[in-house]
């Protein structure tokens, strides 16, 4: 019996990492030095939930090539996914850990330095991962793999997916466990400071710093040793493995660019191959899981909540289900069902 996550099962949750991923959002409007990790993290992983969605929904009992050019699109985003979520929590790190370094200085966003920021992030979050999908078509020895309940998935050969999709991830992932302890230390150890730090820029409290330092801290948890796990299984695997062969030429690796690859669930989840359900169980699974993050820290704000509040009440009474307050000149008026009869002074 292949291990078959039961239906609906994954496309529920996946609605539900969408919907968790974006609502968010609203209490982050304007401009603040990490609030464009914070959207673009949170683009990322919108994106993925919906993305697996679909596909689970397309190929939960089947390997049909249906919708070829969806699956040409959203294969690419995932290996910019792979690159995008640990990309932003780079950022989220850089700017936590410049905010530890300007103790007592008062912090200003100046026009051109946040001009400067928000290309830096940028290039960072979305221009690096871009870059990486590009470069992604050097290994791609088929046009796509179909795997049973999963769906479309990239397909990719040689060692050098190693160096262009897994190494990218691996830099980035060191460099933010470089920063973490430094910013958790100095966070501790001079609080009262930081607080007083913190709170001088504009719409930033100290709280909202610790819920960017959970976020963080999750990420490298999720994300880190998962990593090492599945490089080191690939690796193990021998000449079973496609990407443990040599790039022999462009023309060799390109030459079944057009094929369409059909896994069936029967086949990834034979005996022996527990790590390859693992991992497609992470890749079911793992956007939820940091959607689920996300909103527990960032959406159950006291600002979340009152948009909350405020956006319910505005549906509401759209729809006529809650009974508008009358006018102050409609609750003075005093109704007399006898003409004759004058209204009594008040």
């Amino acid at each position: 019996m292949y291990p078959l996550t039961p239906y609906p099962l994954t496309p529920i949750g996946s609605f539900f990492g969408l919907v968790l991923s974006v609502i968010p959002l609203a209490s982050h409007v304007g401009f603040q030095s990490w609030n464009t990790g914070i959207f673009v993290y949170a683009f990322w992983i919108g994106t993925m939930n919906f993305i697996n969605f679909v596909n689970t929904i397309v190929w939960h009992d089947n390997v049909n090539p249906y919708i070829q050019v969806w699956c040409d699109i959203t294969t690419k985003i995932q290996i910019g996914a792979l690159i995008g979520v640990p990309a932003c929590t780079l950022v989220l790190c850089i700017h936590l850990f410049k905010i530890t370094r300007m103790r007592g200085v008062a912090i200003v966003d100046e026009k051109a330095q946040r001009r400067r920021t928000l290309i830096i992030d940028l290039s960072l979050t979305l221009g690096f991962p871009v870059l990486i999908m590009a470069l992604s078509i050097i290994v791609q020895t088929y046009r796509f793999n179909i795997i049973e309940e999963i769906g479309c998935q990239a397909a990719n050969y040689s060692y050098v997916t190693y160096v262009i999709i897994y190494v990218p991830q691996f830099f980035l992932n060191l460099i933010a466990v470089a920063l973490a302890p430094f910013t958790l230390q100095k966070f501790i150890r001079h609080r009262s400071e930081m607080n007083e730090v913190i709170s001088s820029q504009t719409n930033a409290t100290p709280n909202k710093y610790i819920r960017v330092m959970v976020v963080t801290c999750l990420n490298l948890l999720f994300d880190l040793p998962v990593l090492v796990i599945i490089v080191v299984t690939h690796a193990v695997q021998g000449h079973t493995e496609t990407m443990n062969f040599p790039f022999y030429s462009w023309e060799f690796i390109h030459d079944t660019l057009n094929m369409i690859v059909e896994t069936d669930a029967s086949m990834w989840g034979a005996p022996g191959r527990g790590w390859q359900v693992f991992e497609n169980k992470w890749n079911e699974w793992i956007y939820v899981l940091q959607a689920i993050v996300f909103f527990c820290v960032f959406g159950t704000t006291p600002e979340a909540r009152r948009r909350y509040r405020c956006a319910l009440s505005w549906v509401l009474e759209k729809t006529r289900l809650k009974k508008k307050a009358p006018s102050k000149e409609e609750s003075d008026m005093v109704f007399n069902s006898n003409p004759a009869r004058p209204n009594p002074v008040r």
